[in-house]
């Protein structure tokens, strides 16, 4: 739809905004003690941000002050928490200046100068524990922990939790495991006078299905993680995760355009010499230095060519293909290996879930342009709700660049408010997950 009417060949997003709100009803529903907490980095679109920040159980986490200057705009210093992995004193002075009340640290640095920084602020103290299952380590050692807490006894700090980074790769048994660590990581800073209750999980790795959706594994995932919470923790132990990927990955669909194709043998696609007939070399107008930067976090996006009326697939014979990016640059791959009809130039591609690491907060390249749609009823409550928040008598103006075509359907670009009307209405089922 967007596609047939947008007037431009320029790659662009698509958000199903209702679908931000369906995944935290299902957190809140089936792990009740776990707040969830959104990391900006994972994309920092406006909207995406000012509909989270209506949902007051949900804070901020902020890695510079890009990231913390955009989460000031929707919500209150009180619900940003400063979680870096390059943490300078600068950072946290900078953090402390314009209200952030909670940070993460992982050393005695750190510790000292958030103190000095900020006396009053929450002290969350990241733990790197010995099955860290990511690339980058981050928090102290379990050796070096008796110590850091004993520095925090002596200078008097509010350390307030601690934070347990798993890695992408984490499983259950990982977090099952790192639970009772926290067990006993709590005993020991309340024998340290420590007055420790919160425990953050960090980005938490919640299994789906491959196409995104929760799935029965989902479920008993967090029935375990319910457990074990509830066997350890009293009731007025809090925690909390980074759940980013979970709410925004299905939440957006980029699609991209074919600008240049080139037919060679299969086999040198496939790199498979049994392979026979043609395949096809395709260029797209985004790639791994734009959109494509998520795959940098081990996220690989599958694409599937825009079918317009009756120009399906299962008329035509299937080719192997490689998808380029702009550039053509070695490393410029969008999609190493795919199957599909032969595709035209000019014809658009989809690429589904790709919320996440798409849209950073600053960027040397351009950003897509974003158009968002909901269903009529779950988009009036997110205006009844973003009213209801920002005033108590709101004016028209505060719902005005949420975008509204008059006719029942909801759709509008972060370009300019004049595309705001170019779409017809787009209607889903609102209680679809």
């Amino acid at each position: 739809h967007v596609a047939a009417r947008c007037g431009s060949l320029q790659p662009f997003f698509v958000m199903d905004v209702a679908a931000i709100e369906r995944r935290l009803e299902v957190l809140r529903l089936i792990l009740p003690r776990v707040r969830p907490n959104y990391a900006v980095a994972c994309n920092a679109d406006p909207v995406l941000a000012r509909v989270l920040s209506n949902n007051l159980d949900v804070n901020f986490e902020v890695s510079n002050s890009a990231e913390l200057e955009l989460a000031s705009m929707y919500v209150e210093p009180s619900r940003s928490v400063f979680c870096s992995h390059l943490m300078t004193r600068k950072s946290i002075k900078n953090a402390a200046f314009a209200g952030c009340r909670t940070f993460v640290v992982e050393n005695e640095k750190q510790l000292t100068d958030v103190t000095n920084a900020a006396p009053d602020a929450e002290i969350i103290l990241a733990v790197c524990l010995p099955y860290f299952a990511g690339e980058v380590p981050y928090g102290c050692s379990v050796e070096e922990l008796e110590e850091i807490l004993d520095m925090a006894h002596l200078l008097g700090a509010n350390v307030t939790g601690i934070h347990l980074e798993l890695g992408v790769r984490a499983t259950l048994e990982d977090y099952i495991s790192a639970l009772h660590d926290a067990r006993s990581i709590l005993n020991t800073a309340n024998d340290k006078f420590l007055s420790v209750r919160h425990v953050s999980l960090g980005n938490l790795v919640i299994p789906t299905g491959l196409d995104g959706t929760v799935n029965e594994e989902f479920i008993t995932f967090c029935d375990s993680l319910n457990r074990v919470i509830s066997d350890l923790f009293e009731p007025h132990i809090h925690f909390s995760a980074s759940i980013g990927r979970f709410l925004v990955t299905n939440a957006f669909t980029l699609c991209t355009n074919v600008i240049g194709k080139r037919e060679m043998d299969a086999k040198f696609i496939t790199n498979d010499d049994f392979d026979d007939g043609i395949g096809f070399v395709y260029q797209t107008n985004d790639g791994i230095f734009g959109s494509f930067g998520c795959k940098q976090m081990d996220i690989n996006p599958l694409c599937k060519p825009l079918e317009l009326g009756d120009d399906t697939e299962e008329k035509h014979q299937l080719h192997f293909g490689t998808i380029l990016g702009p550039t053509l640059d070695r490393t410029d791959v969008a999609q190493r290996l795919m199957k599909s009809r032969q595709l035209r130039i000019g014809e658009w591609l989809v690429w589904e879930q790709m919320g996440a690491f798409t849209i950073p907060v600053d960027s040397e390249h351009s950003v897509p342009p974003v158009y968002y749609y909901s269903g009529k009823e779950c988009w009036q409550k997110l205006v009844n709700k973003d009213e209801q928040r920002r005033s108590p008598s709101p004016s028209a103006s505060d719902n005005e660049d949420i975008g509204s075509d008059g006719e029942g359907g909801y759709a509008s670009s972060c370009e300019d408010s004049e595309t705001e009307t170019i779409l017809e209405p787009v209607i889903e089922e609102v209680n679809e997950f």
